[in-house]
């Protein structure tokens, strides 16, 4: 027990010693608050200089917050001073501990403790950084060089203060690589170098020891320290420290120059440590003659720029200059090296990929292994820019280790492993995480699966061909080869291709500016020819660029150091621009800055070079002095000779003195270099002597008046000594552009020049006027091998060649090639063109072809086209362009690529464009070209693989600059191009060897798929304007192409593509491949339909209007637009508006199915004829009518908007105009007037009673159309299409279903009469008229539907409907008189054979149908049909009972399983009909069966019989009240499936009769009462129903007067009677009838009549109402009125009339005493009215006359309207009940109303009886609403029947109708006084109107 008490204890009670272990958040809010601050100066630092103030007193409010003052805030160097200083921290803050210790706080867990670390390193670092900043902006504003800021001590505080922030903030986070390389910078800005290195030293230690293994940096700030290191210990010369492990990656990588920019973190700061000497500032104006020289720029440009304008504004000085140059970088040894090593690409690559370390080596598995994808590491460059650009831009986290000495130590690793980032530890679980292999090749795998499909399809059909060259094979199975790879781009070897991926790689502008640069007219001329005749860039070898800073820092220092005037620096400028003339080349800055010095400072150079000379004849300089002059001097000589040959040539605009003194400066070096040469001993070096001798051999060319022989014999010469040296001598000179090659071959070109010089005149001389002569001049030259000669061998003297005939004979002639004949004239045009650039060779193919144009040759042109690239190509393979050097063959080749872009646009478009383009391009031209079209794609394809590489995360773009950007889009274009070429080529040979491709047609269609998806999926197959896609949509187009497989795919992409349109077909679904849609025009459109109607008609209807062809389609007829009406389509329309309104003719249905119905239509031949030919308008409206038949009207539960039907019926009627003869179309056209009339009547019954003219017009339609459509079909086969069979099916049942329809209620065979059409006969007797023809009678339409529904049993036999309809039709003839049928149909009139086998086959093929679905009710209508017409033909003895009983048995449904009935009378047979129908009943279990229970309570009760007692009128009432009727008598009867629309009215109507033939039988008035109700509000859902309706009212009345035995009143009670007592009586009568005791039969007749009378609203005539009315009022007044109580009515007369004499009397007497002179004047100003009597006052007298007045006497006699008018008051008065006894009584029922009164408002109340008459004989419900307003302030008692549950809708009359017109005259306020006289009544109204029930709302 005590161990339970114990352990309850420990689970509830807290010990006291944890109380002080209570959670403290203090620590955190001021953390949160320290943050809030840091957010806050943080923001303002971004904010710029303008905020700077704010900023510092920020981030001193920042230092203010409690944190700081927390003793987990200090750093370690803190402690340790107060440790040194004897101030102990506290024993857990002293040393590190263990977890426990070093968090002592709950709250901790929570995240306190981790964030405060961070928060304080934030602040101290974002703080140093915001001091380095403010330093910087107050430089700039100062403009303080570096020296001066190392001179201010405010500075160095500031500097010194940002270094301790540092510091603080590394103590905090020791894993800021970055942090600790600004430190380092900020140490070195003061000076103290130990410090620098340290931090330095601590950025690029790792936590692997370097001592045991070597690593790379892996990240940008590590590798910036350990170049930053590096330059310091060189410095140093420390080989101690540079030979240390961790220094091994950056001895053996350099910096790229682009990130060495980004080496010095802090570049505005000096830098003191990068030398051994001390920092001193320069000391200005050291004397008045000094010239200063500011270079803008560091570079030997800029510098010579600079000299030449000095000595430009300045001249020449003899003072001191000083170069301020900006900061030059330095130039690293080995950068220079591998620039000036002449070695080819391949050997670069290889040896750079020896020096890369592999992805597998343990070095690269590690952090960078699994952020940086493996392909970028292996490419082929070794040197640490690659390393660094694939290096993502975050910083490492990196723990500074503590073996510098190379020693590992673990023990400290795993101390600091608890303050490395993650991404530091998770180098540890590399090998954990997801092969970056697998990922990459599977985003990869769909570019190469589609790029190995295409270039393996086009080396098959390229194979097949028989292209034989085996470059092009090679080419692409090295790419389908390379599909097989990751790293596709690195394994390219071919020259062309890589230079591609290097123009992509190593982006250059001024490279992709050629290819980018606009189409420029080439200048046709001699001097075009001599440009491009001039040696080629390509056959330069390879010399590296010059560098514009290398040796510039030791130059400008050399100068600063020394004493040198501005002529001396010049010359020293030149010297170091001579030395590198031949050994690296300029750029155009360069050159041009040289020939601007050369030029303008020529006596300068001159006499410095004379000076030098003289120097070293005088001194004996050295062999190297002189070496160096001579080199100067001849540098100068081909320099001049250069600059002398530009101005001087055809196209140059210099003027003559600058000519002249060009000339003599280039005389002058001349003389000099010739000197030089005679001097130069032979055993120097001989290339001097060569260039010396070309140039001067080339001066001579350049002199004027020199005969071009010997100009000849001097290149001769100069050739022959060449040739006399080594075969392998040749000078480059990559400066100098008039003679860049000093070779024997170059000798050779320019002989061949000269050589060729007179053909070259001779074509240009024409200059394109005569295209013939350029044809024939040309043609040999550029295509020898299509010119033919003829040679005659005949033996004819030239006598005879004079008149030879040209007709000769094959015999006496022979053709040969031009090769074989050619002239040494023309072999050295071939031999001069071999060595010439491209530029000439395809300058002179352009005027070829132009000159095809010319003469309109168009295919000669193309041909011209595809020879110009062949040539380019094969240029690409040879050796002057795979020798160029880097720097000279990737511009060549953008260059080239510029030209093929020109060419690829001309030849696709003539090839697209000109349906003659391969006329005369034979076999062997179209191997050549497709092979050399090939290797362009090949080529081309190098930039899809770079953006596939760059797509997936290889590797990124260099460049994201608008040029590089447009650059690859200008290669896209190529590819699309390129590709649409090839196409078209291949398409012409396989067209030309359709032996070889049997599927021709398929073939090319999959290699259009091929390319498109090659294109389209790295999303630029919409480039070039989108070329391929429209050529792809007019081959997918052509005839034949449908039975291509996957045809719907590749059509399907391509519309996508082009418009945004889906056909939702084929295999699988469309990609985006980035187009944007356009605007689809018609024309276009046009071509589409042909295909889009096969493809839409072969779908069915109801999945087309699912599929986005729908949307196609809808698409494509915006486009179109709509039809434009001409003379044949308005005719053609008359004709159809024509057709349609004729009768319906017997003979034309009959002729139908034969096929010879038609309209006389009109021919229609437009541009819309080709979309009617496909069928295009029939498919948009069967879209339209298809989709409003989505929606069952059976299950509709609302009328449907028809638009869809009108616009189908539209369309479908623009398709009849062209093609009258289209079935299909009529059938349709007919189904849309079909359901037209099926929404007319479906949901109301409004137009079947009152417009039936238009119903009538929409069957006639239906049918014209119907046997229009019969008629065409006669040519229709069946055939195993179930959609073709589907429509024949529905043709005939739809059409028997019109013609049985329109012959039964509710249309009653109205459209086949056609009394309105007459036409005129001429008699004896006169003119007479006559029906057109004879109408068609109802059997003859059944026996027509008959013959239809047969025919649609045999199309599909299983339908239901069909025998259904079929046994109906039989039936309906049968019960047609014999009488009534002509001899023929009498004869053929079925039998009861017949019409008992017509249903039996119906019950046969609805119970072979499958079992309906759970909850679904079987299909009863056959089941319930046969039961209903044997039951006819039993009550007709037309069939015996116990046959007919048998008959039923053998049904499905037959009662007891079909066992053997004995039948012996109609009795037992309307028992066994009664359980049959109650066995079809129990099947319907959702009641959709009326007709059955109707059936059932008609056999009970039989309507037409006089027998039917009020048993079996109730038995039929239970059955219909059971099944049908609700106990408001709302009738539920729903509308079948089966059921034809309209035929619901119908049926309402003919139940509403039966029930009230029940209900006057039963005499049940309450019900009676309630159905009347809802059929007044129903009226649109009956069928006849203003019949229906006076059908029920009289009934009603009848009821009423047999149930109160109301007689008709013969005579006029009130023939006799006065108003007077009429008026007392009445008065009587309304009291009487208030009192709720009083009761009388005629009361309660009176006042069901006048509910009767409101509730009728005027629809009937109200003369049978009234006459109840009267009838039951007079009852009332004569047996009841006048024995009411109270005084005697004569006695009462006679006071009234003694009493009226008596005021008259009295009044008169008044007026006579009161009478007062007339005025004389009065009569004029007020005329008495002829009306007024002497008796009544003067003019001033303001009572009425009829007050006052003697009365007119009144005829005996009271008129019907007053007694209609008291008998509503009496009734009124009734619902209202007794008034109360303070009441005052009204007027108008009490008995002290004047007969005056009475009498004068008798008119008005006659006029108010018309009116209410008129009124209600108008139209229902006018009145209605009269009367409902003058209800609103009367409630409706109950009803006269207690049992009613409903009561009347109609409000009572309202109280102001209790008083007289006359009373309510003469009340100046009425208002008033009725609102008194009714607040007792109000009340009691109020409690009667909570009472008062409402409408039910069943129908």
């Amino acid at each position: 027990m005590s161990h339970l008490v114990s352990a309850f204890s420990a689970i509830n009670v807290e010990p006291e010693e944890n109380l002080d272990e209570e959670i403290d958040t203090s620590r955190e809010l001021h953390i949160d608050e320290a943050l809030k601050r840091f957010q806050t100066a943080l923001k303002l630092h971004a904010q710029g200089p303008k905020h700077y103030q704010e900023a510092a007193a920020a981030y001193n409010h920042l230092f203010q917050s409690e944190i700081f003052r927390l003793p987990e805030s200090a750093t370690e160097f803190d402690r340790a001073e107060r440790h040194a200083q004897g101030r102990d921290l506290s024993a857990h803050l002293s040393f590190p501990h263990t977890l426990e210790v070093a968090q002592p706080d709950i709250a901790d867990v929570d995240g306190g403790a981790s964030s405060l670390p961070q928060t304080l390193y934030l602040a101290y670092k974002n703080h140093g950084q915001f001091v380095l900043d403010v330093i910087r902006h107050q430089a700039r504003v100062s403009q303080a060089d570096g020296a001066s800021l190392l001179g201010d001590e405010h500075t160095l505080s500031q500097a010194r203060r940002a270094l301790d922030e540092y510091s603080a903030a590394l103590d905090q986070d020791p894993s800021d690589a970055e942090l600790w390389r600004r430190a380092a910078r900020v140490a070195a800005f003061l000076q103290s170098a130990r410090i620098s290195r340290y931090c330095l030293e601590a950025a690029i230690e790792l936590d692997d020891d370097p001592a045991v293994d070597e690593v790379e940096p892996p990240s940008l700030a590590e590798g910036f320290a350990g170049e930053q290191l590096k330059g310091q210990l060189q410095v140093l010369s420390d080989e101690l420290g540079l030979n240390h492990p961790a220094m091994a990656p950056f001895m053996k990588k350099t910096v790229p120059e682009a990130l060495k920019k980004h080496v010095d973190p802090l570049p505005f700061l000096p830098d003191p440590t990068t030398s051994l000497t001390s920092f001193k500032p320069t000391i200005s104006g050291a004397g008045a003659q000094e010239c200063v020289i500011q270079v803008p720029n560091p570079s030997w440009v800029d510098l010579g720029l600079a000299l030449l304008a000095y000595t430009r504004s300045n001249d020449v000085g003899a003072g001191k200059v000083s170069l301020l140059v900006p900061e030059i970088p330095d130039v690293l040894d080995d950068v220079q090296t591998l620039t000036e090593r002449p070695k080819t690409q391949e050997i670069e690559d290889q040896n750079q990929t020896v020096e890369i370390p592999t992805v597998e080596s343990p070095s690269a598995s590690r952090d960078d292994q699994v952020d940086t994808p493996k392909e970028a590491r292996a490419e082929n460059d070794s040197t640490l820019d690659d390393r660094l650009q694939d290096q993502s831009g975050s910083i490492i986290s990196r723990k500074r280790s503590q073996s510098v000495a190379g020693l590992p130590d673990a023990a400290e690793e795993e101390a600091v492993d608890q303050k490395r980032s993650k991404r530091t530890r998770r180098r540890e679980t590399a090998g954990e995480s997801l092969d970056s292999n697998t990922l990459l090749a599977a985003q990869l795998q769909p570019f190469q699966a589609a790029d190995k499909n295409l270039f393996q399809m086009t080396r098959n059909l390229v194979e097949n061909l028989g292209v034989e060259d085996k470059a092009t094979l090679e080419r692409l199975g090295e790419v389908i080869d390379s599909c097989a790879s990751d790293t596709r781009t690195s394994k390219l070897t071919r020259r062309p291709m890589v230079d591609l991926r290097d123009s992509l790689i190593k982006f250059v502008d001024d490279n992709a500016k050629i290819l980018l640069a606009k189409k420029t007219s080439s200048p046709i001329g001699l001097a075009s020819f001599l440009e491009h005749s001039k040696p080629a860039s390509q056959h330069l070898a390879s010399k590296p660029p010059f560098h514009d800073t290398r040796g510039l820092a030791s130059f400008v220092q050399k100068i600063n150091d020394g004493w040198m005037d501005i002529q001396e620096v010049i010359f020293h400028w030149i010297q170091h621009i001579c030395a590198n003339y031949l050994s690296s080349t300029w750029s155009d800055e360069m050159k041009r800055a040289v020939v601007q010095v050369i030029s303008y400072l020529h006596e300068v150079i001159y006499s410095g070079t004379d000076h030098q000379l003289l120097h070293c004849r005088q001194c004996g300089g050295s062999e190297c002095t002189k070496a160096a002059v001579d080199q100067l001097v001849q540098m100068q000589f081909e320099l001049h000779l250069d600059i002398y040959e530009r101005i001087t040539n055809p196209n140059s605009a210099v003027d003559f003195a600058t000519r002249v003194e060009t000339k003599a400066r280039l005389a002058r070096w001349f003389s000099l270099a010739a000197q030089l040469s005679k001097e130069r001993v032979e055993t120097s070096d001989i290339s001097l002597s060569m260039r010396f001798l070309w140039s001067s051999v080339f001066a001579v060319t350049l002199t004027e008046g020199v005969e071009r022989e010997h100009v000849l014999q001097c290149w001769k010469s100069l050739r022959d000594r060449l040739a006399e040296e080594e075969a392998t001598f040749n000078i480059q000179l990559p400066n100098n552009a008039i003679m860049p090659e000093v070779s024997a071959l170059a000798a050779d070109r320019e002989i061949s020049k000269l050589t060729t010089m007179d053909f070259f005149l001779g074509l240009f001389q024409t200059d394109l006027k005569d295209p013939v002569s350029v044809i024939e001049s040309l043609e040999p030259v550029l295509n020898p091998s299509s010119v033919v000669t003829i040679i005659d061998q005949s033996d004819q003297s030239e006598d005879d060649a004079t008149t030879h005939e040209l007709t000769t004979s094959s015999s006496s002639q022979e053709d040969r090639l031009i090769t074989e004949t050619a002239s040494q004239g023309l072999r050295d045009l071939w031999k001069f063109l071999l060595g010439t650039s491209t530029e000439l060779r395809l300058f002179l193919w352009t005027r070829l072809g132009d000159a095809y144009e010319e003469i309109n040759y168009k295919t000669k042109q193309f041909s011209c086209f595809l020879k110009s690239i062949e040539m380019i190509i094969e240029d690409f393979e040879r050796d002057p362009y795979l020798n160029a050097s880097d720097e000279i063959r990737v511009p060549l080749f953008i260059k080239m690529l510029k030209f093929l872009d020109e060419l690829l646009i001309s030849a696709l478009s003539a090839a697209l464009n000109e349906p003659s383009a391969f006329e005369i391009v034979d076999d062997q031209h179209i191997k050549l070209s497709i092979a050399a079209v090939a290797k362009l794609c090949c080529i081309l394809h190098v930039a899809s693989m770079y953006e596939d590489e760059v797509r997936v995360g290889m590797m990124q773009h260099t460049s994201n600059n608008n040029t590089f950007q447009s650059f690859l889009n200008k290669l896209r274009e190529m590819q699309v191009r390129s590709w649409s070429l090839l196409f078209t080529i291949l398409k012409a040979g396989m067209q030309q060897n359709k032996n070889l491709f049997p599927a021709g047609d398929s073939e090319r269609a999959d290699y259009l798929a091929a390319i498109h998806q090659v294109l389209g999926l790295r999303k630029f197959c919409k480039s070039s304007n989108k070329i391929f896609l429209r050529m792809m949509r007019v081959e997918l187009l052509k005839p034949k192409q449908h039975t291509i497989d996957n045809w719907d795919d590749y059509f399907g992409q391509v519309l996508y593509d082009l418009y945004g349109l889906k056909l939702g077909l084929g295999l699988s679904e469309v990609q985006d491949h980035g187009c944007l849609p356009e605007k689809l025009e018609r024309r276009n459109t046009m071509s589409l339909v042909s295909r889009v109607s096969v493809l839409a008609h072969r779908m069915p209807m109801k999945d087309l209007l699912k599929s986005d062809l729908k949307n196609t389609i809808e698409h494509m007829q915006q486009a179109i637009g709509p039809t434009k009406s001409n003379q044949q389509l308005i005719q053609n329309l008359r004709i159809f508006n024509q057709t349609m309104a004729k009768p319906i003719h017997p003979l034309r249905l009959y002729e139908a199915f034969k096929g010879k119905v038609a309209i006389d239509a009109v021919g229609v031949y437009t541009s819309d004829s080709t979309l009617a030919k496909h069928k295009w308008f029939f498919l948009l409206g069967m879209i339209a009518f298809t989709k409003f038949k989505g929606v069952d009207l059976n299950r509709r539960q609302t009328p449907g908007a028809t638009d869809d039907l009108r616009i189908g019926a539209t369309f479908l009627r623009q398709q009849l105009q062209f093609t009258p003869d289209q079935w299909d179309a009529w059938f349709r056209l007919a189904e849309c007037f079909d359901y037209e009339l099926d929404e007319s009547v479906l949901w109301t019954a409004d137009k079947m009673n009152k417009e039936r003219a238009e119903l009538v017009k929409y069957q006639r339609n239906a049918i014209h159309c119907y046997t229009l459509a019969l008629s065409h079909s006669r040519t229709v086969v069946l055939t195993e299409n179930e959609e073709a069979n589907d429509a024949m099916h529905d043709l005939y049942h739809k059409f028997g279903m019109r013609m049985y329809a329109s012959s039964r209620e509710p249309f009653a065979m109205e459209p086949f009469q056609h009394s309105e059409h007459k036409r005129f006969v001429i008699q004896e007797t006169g003119a007479d008229t006559k029906d057109v023809h004879s109408q068609m009678q109802d059997y003859k339409v059944w026996k027509y539907a008959a013959r239809l529904f047969r025919k649609a049993m045999e199309v599909k036999p299983g339908q239901w409907k069909n025998p259904y309809m079929y046994a109906k039709c039989v039936w309906k003839m049968y019960r047609k008189p014999l009488t009534d049928l002509d001899p023929i149909d009498q004869r053929s009139r079925p039998t009861v054979e017949s019409v008992i086998k017509a249903l039996e086959q119906s019950v046969k093929v609805v119970s072979a149908l499958p079992k309906p679905r759970h909850g679904q009710d079987p299909i009863l209508e056959p089941h319930y049909k046969i039961v209903s017409v044997i039951h006819k033909l039993v009550l007709l003895n037309d069939l015996q009972p116990q046959e007919a009983a048998d008959i039923l048995q053998r049904q499905p449904y037959a009662i007891d399983n079909g066992e053997h009935m004995e039948i012996s009378d109609l009795e037992d047979w309307e028992s066994y009909v009664i359980k049959t129908l109650t066995q079809l009943r129990e099947k319907d279990r959702a009641n959709w069966q009326h007709r059955i229970f109707m059936r059932h309570a008609r056999i009970i009760f039989d309507e037409n019989s006089e027998e039917s007692s009020v048993v079996h009128a109730l038995a039929a009432f239970s059955v219909l009240k059971d099944s049908m009727l609700t106990k408001t008598m709302v009738m539920n009867v729903w509308k079948c499936d089966a059921e034809r629309p309209g035929r619901h009215h119908v049926y309402t109507e003919q139940y509403v009769r039966f029930v009230v033939k029940l209900l006057v039988v039963l005499k049940d008035r309450t019900n009676f009462e309630a159905m009347l109700r809802r059929l007044r509000k129903k009226g649109a859902d009956y069928y006849h129903f203003s019949d229906l309706w006076q059908t029920c009212c009289l009934a009603y009345l009848r009821l009423i007067r047999q149930a109160y035995q109301v007689s008709p009143v013969l005579e006029d009670e009130f023939k006799s009677t006065t108003p007077e007592e009429f008026e007392i009586i009445t008065s009587r009568i309304n009291e009487w009838c208030s009192d709720p005791s009083s009761s009388h039969p005629a009361l309660s007749a009176l006042q069901e009549a006048i509910e009767l009378k409101k509730l009728n609203g005027g629809l009937m005539k109200a003369g049978t109402i009234d006459d109840l009315i009267n009838d039951c009022y007079t009852t009332l007044y004569c047996k009841t009125g006048k024995s009411l109580p109270g005084p005697d009515v004569a006695a009462l007369l006679e006071e009234k009339e003694q009493e009226r004499l008596q005021h008259e009397a009295r009044q008169l007497e008044k007026d006579n005493a009161e009478l007062k002179p007339l005025n004389p004047f009065g009569g004029i100003l007020n005329p008495q009215s002829h009306e007024n009597s002497g008796t009544e006052g003067g003019p001033g007298d303001s009572t009425p006359a009829n007050m006052e007045g003697v009365q007119r006497p009144r005829k005996a006699g009271i008129r019907r309207a007053d007694v209609l008018r008291r008998a509503e008051q009496a009734v009124l008065r009734a619902q209202e009940g007794p008034r109360p006894t303070n009441a005052k009584s009204r007027s108008s029922v009490s008995s002290g109303k004047t007969p005056a009164v009475d009498e004068n408002n008798e008119g008005e109340a006659d006029a108010d009886s018309d009116r209410g008459s008129t009124r209600g004989d108008a139209d229902g419900d006018v009145e209605m609403k009269d009367e409902e307003a003058d209800r609103e302030l009367s409630s409706v008692p109950g009803s006269v029947h207690d049992s009613a549950d409903d009561e009347s809708d109609l409000s009572d009359v309202p109280l102001e109708d209790l008083l007289d017109e006359d009373e309510a005259q003469h009340l100046m306020f009425p208002n008033l006084i009725r609102s008194q006289d009714s607040e007792p009544e109000e009340s009691e109204a109020e409690t009667e109107e909570d009472e008062s029930t409402m409408e039910d709302i069943e129908e």
